[in-house]
């Protein structure tokens, strides 16, 4: 939410307007669901906007509300985006304030839409301040990412995701299933244990992350995706937090990822045992000649003490 430039009060009667058109008077949970969030929200408590509280505090649900077996507050969130989407929409609409709710997240933004000042100079931004530019250049980033096939991530510096952008539409898990570990569960089960050491090593060593594995999406299928990612660092050289992204995997025949990815990764973060795992998964689905190399590399390993197969317990 950017607070910097739109008080409170503004806010407060955005929301008395849209509680008063005739689209949100018919709909009764759309109108607590929107009174509840952005209440939430400028009592600063908007990050915290969870299924389990909208659907308790806001749409009348009992205390063992389980939003795994529970869609309404999924469902409500949709409809409440189609709707102020339709309002904003109409001819002649002229509100200098917009409350919107971006897909996969259940915090409200707050963005202006008053008239546009006389353009600067191309590359010029003396009539902007820090935190407009700041703004622009977020809503720019945004749009380009739901406008294209890649997924947005954040997540905290012990690897708990905190925030996603496109993860939702591919899969399906809201927020409050993919978030801290859940995102795990959309992965093919026989690439997490492989996930989990390669994100686990790439925060000790913190250096970039590239690593392929297989999502479940809405429809069910698993595809093979390509997640890369990047710690941000404090001036102090502790990290922020990392971010990153989730394409498509290009796929080679047999719908198996181009292999020299994960075997990039893994070298650079130095998880040897990694390597050796890439290197005979992908022997096990190639060519002899394929099997040749990882003999070869594994000849070269063992003589430095190291080994295929299962590491030793006192290395896990």
């Amino acid at each position: 939410m950017n607070r910097s430039t739109i008080e409170r009060e503004e806010i407060s009667r955005e929301v008395a307007a849209l509680l008063k058109h005739p689209a949100m008077r018919k709909a009764p949970k759309l109108s607590a669901f929107l009174g509840y969030v952005v209440r939430e929200s400028l009592e600063g408590r908007g990050h915290r906007l969870k299924a389990y509280a909208i659907a308790t505090q806001a749409l009348g649900r009992a205390a063992d509300f389980d939003p795994v077996t529970d869609a309404i507050v999924r469902v409500e969130a949709r409809r409440l985006r189609g709707v102020l989407a339709a309002i904003y929409a109409e001819p002649g609409c002229a509100r200098p304030l917009r409350i919107e709710l971006p897909r996969g997240h259940y915090e409200p933004v707050f963005r202006r839409v008053d008239a546009e000042p006389p353009a600067a100079p191309a590359g010029s931004f003396a009539h902007a301040s820090p935190s407009d530019a700041l703004h622009e250049s977020e809503q720019r980033y945004l749009a380009l990412v739901r406008a294209s096939a890649v997924i947005e991530w954040r997540a905290a510096p012990d690897g708990q995701i905190t925030h996603s952008y496109g993860w939702t539409e591919r899969t399906g898990q809201e927020p409050e299933l993919f978030t801290g570990r859940g995102w795990l569960d959309a992965l093919h089960p026989d690439d997490r244990a492989r996930t989990v050491g390669v994100w686990a090593a790439a925060r000790r060593a913190r250096e970039p992350l590239e690593i392929a594995y297989r999502v479940r999406h809405q429809d069910g299928s698993y595809r093979w995706m390509l997640a890369r990612g990047v710690p941000v660092e404090h001036e102090n050289g502790t990290i922020r937090e990392w971010v990153g992204t989730i394409v498509d995997a290009p796929e080679q025949a047999g719908g198996v990822p181009h292999v020299l990815d994960g075997l990039a990764t893994a070298r650079r973060l130095g998880t040897i045992y990694e390597i050796l795992r890439v290197a005979q998964g992908e022997a096990t689905r190639t060519s002899a000649r394929r099997e040749a190399e990882r003999r070869r590399l594994a000849d070269g390993l063992r003589r430095h003490g190291l080994f295929l197969g299962d590491p030793p317990h006192a290395r896990r």
